[in-house]
């Protein structure tokens, strides 16, 4: 015998309207954490970037140099050619192209699309990869190390919002 009175359905009607407004919030928490881990990976990525790069120095095109080899590096065939360094470039340890590699084995993780510039002298006249005036890779001359991802969440992306762009710059004196 039923109860007169009794409201039957009332949970199912509760759950489908409460349902999507939890999943939402919970791909949102999700998206929110991304956006602090890739903000993390992207800050380490060009800290150990900057820190390479006053340590080893560089310059735009280091390829292979000229006399002996450390330890760990291939010397070049009688050809001439240059064989890869140990960093898996052509590129030798003091070129600006292993401080990016640097920067993008830090950062893999954090998106597909990554962008890293390397500047050096005064911060205020660096610009992406060009140098200062004048500017050298000497002891005491400051490195820039910028690194730049677009990462896309899935919360912005229902509100017509396509990719967020999330960068970090690292700035330290060379010391080598």
């Amino acid at each position: 015998m039923k109860t007169p009175g009794k409201p039957r359905g009332q949970a199912l009607v509760e759950f489908a309207l409460v349902f999507p407004i939890f999943v939402l919030l919970m791909v949102g928490i999700f998206d929110f954490g991304r956006v602090i881990w890739v903000n993390d990976t992207l800050s380490t990525a060009s800290r150990e970037a900057a820190r390479y790069a006053i340590v080893h120095g560089g310059s735009a095109s280091t390829l292979c140099p000229a006399g002996p080899h450390g330890p760990d590096e291939i010397a070049p065939d009688p050809g001439g050619t240059c064989p890869p360094y140990p960093n898996g470039t052509p590129y030798g340890l003091d070129s600006k192209q292993a401080i990016k590699d640097v920067a993008l084995s830090w950062a893999q993780g954090a998106s597909s699309n990554l962008t890293v510039s390397v500047c050096y002298g005064a911060v205020a006249t660096c610009t992406g990869d060009t140098d200062a005036a004048l500017a050298t890779n000497v002891r005491g001359t400051p490195v820039m190390v910028t690194v730049s991802a677009n990462v896309a969440l899935s919360v912005p992306s229902l509100l017509g919002f396509s990719s967020f762009t999330f960068s970090s710059t690292t700035t330290m004196l060379v010391n080598h």
